[in-house]
């Protein structure tokens, strides 16, 4: 599958996959929009063209939470087939520090994939079907 992907700037990076098979591919930041406290906005320079029927799905890369305490402020990012902006990325520390960030123009901050994503049609019933689960949720299957 192809996706269209517009560079904004010269210094804006490509996505690139890490390995051969990897789920998710990488997105490197073009450049620090505004830094506040413990968060910092990174501009991607990348404009995306997603299919109908798909979206983008952007995530933390497992390192930067592990090593750094660093995430996505939104936790997941969800790019629509109808976006036609600048992706961005927010990230935000975990543990409170508001020492600069290490993240600069070049570095990998995120990563997403595309997934598809199918419209729905609503129908109102009287009762939905019977399952054995029910209604018991929030730790109701023990530890």
């Amino acid at each position: 599958m192809k996706l269209n992907v517009k560079r904004l700037t010269d210094t804006a990076k490509i996505p690139t996959y890490a390995h051969d098979g990897d789920a998710c591919f990488d997105i490197y930041s073009d450049g620090l929009k505004s830094i506040s406290g413990s968060t910092q906005v990174h501009e991607t320079g990348l404009k995306f063209e997603i299919p109908k029927g798909y979206a983008m799905m952007i995530y933390s890369r497992s390192g930067m939470g592990f090593k750094d305490n660093t995430r996505l402020a939104n936790c997941v990012g969800v790019v629509d087939s109808g976006y036609a902006g600048e992706v961005m990325v927010k990230l935000t520390r975990d543990d409170g520090c508001i020492h600069t960030f290490e993240y600069k123009r070049g570095d990998r901050i995120a990563q997403a994939m595309l997934i598809p994503v199918p419209a729905v049609e609503f129908e109102e019933v009287e009762d939905v079907g019977f399952s054995q689960r029910g209604a018991n949720g929030l730790g109701s299957s023990g530890k």
